[in-house]
């Protein structure tokens, strides 16, 4: 069976490093991106200027951005990828700064690449033509339980039930009383118990109250209280306190949709 033809590997080649990257290689519009930008507004930390000298921070730039939009992750990678990877290297100049200069770098300049990642970014999103979004959502189930998930409904229903036990156990505290007063015993709850009880509902009470002010004051429909963004929702198996995260994909280039690109559009 015939096997497509390789190259020979004594064969000398004459070519320049710019033809090793396609031209439609997003290592072309990240080396454009970082070029364009004025390095002084971002206040990048210089290296110091005795010893050996330091490496470009452009080039860092172009190589954590390049890391980025590929998914190479961690400094040693990123490291790798300067010996490896034909697109870094031509990116970076064929420099190969080890791991640990890539990672001081980051550390050392981590808002400022926030920065600059977030202009990219939006770059991006301006010069891209987008098609239609598809939108869907998921729901997972939160931590929170449905018993600490309250609406105003629920608050109000707790509320005006613990109202009504709590006038109930003050009646049978009050008979109680009488029942000692006349030396009766009964088969009833004991007036330590009620008073128990009483506490209790109170305690409740008070703090049913706080949560409906909690409510009031911030304008929320609904309050969890171990995931405070939970929200209860009906779901194929009844109601359940869950997230329900939204998702918008173009058609065209299969990206998430930008949320200021989102709204323009519907």
């Amino acid at each position: 069976m015939p096997y497509v033809k390789t190259f020979d590997r004594d064969q000398f080649m004459m070519c320049s490093w710019d033809s090793l990257v396609d031209p439609e290689s997003i290592a072309r519009l990240i080396d454009a991106f970082v070029e364009s930008l004025d390095l002084s507004k971002y206040e990048i930390k210089e290296a110091s200027s005795e010893g050996r000298p330091a490496y470009d921070p452009k080039g860092l730039l172009k190589l954590y951005i390049y890391g980025s939009r590929k998914g190479i992750r961690s400094s040693r990678k990123l490291a790798e990828s300067c010996k490896t990877n034909l697109e870094v290297k031509w990116l970076i100049g064929g420099v190969e700064p080890d791991f640990r200069t890539i990672s001081d770098f980051r550390k050392n300049n981590i808002d400022c690449i926030k920065s600059i990642f977030h202009e990219f970014n939006r770059r991006i999103s301006g010069v891209v033509e987008w098609g239609f979004a598809s939108i869907d959502g998921s729901k997972f189930t939160a931590n929170n339980s449905k018993d600490n998930n309250f609406t105003k409904n629920k608050l109000d229903d707790r509320i005006k039930w613990l109202n009504g036990h709590t006038d109930e156990y003050l009646r049978l505290l009050r008979e109680a009383d009488e029942e000692e007063d006349l030396d009766e015993q009964s088969d009833s709850l004991s007036k330590e118990e009620l008073e128990n009880k009483l506490k209790e509902a109170e305690e409740r009470l008070a703090r049913y109250k706080q949560y409906q002010q909690m409510m009031e004051e911030s304008g929320a429909s609904q309050l969890s209280l171990t995931d405070a963004d939970a929200k209860l929702m009906k779901n194929k198996n009844g109601f359940a306190v869950a997230f329900n995260p939204q998702t918008a994909v173009d058609s065209n280039t299969h990206l998430t949709m930008p949320k200021k690109k989102l709204c323009r559009r519907f």
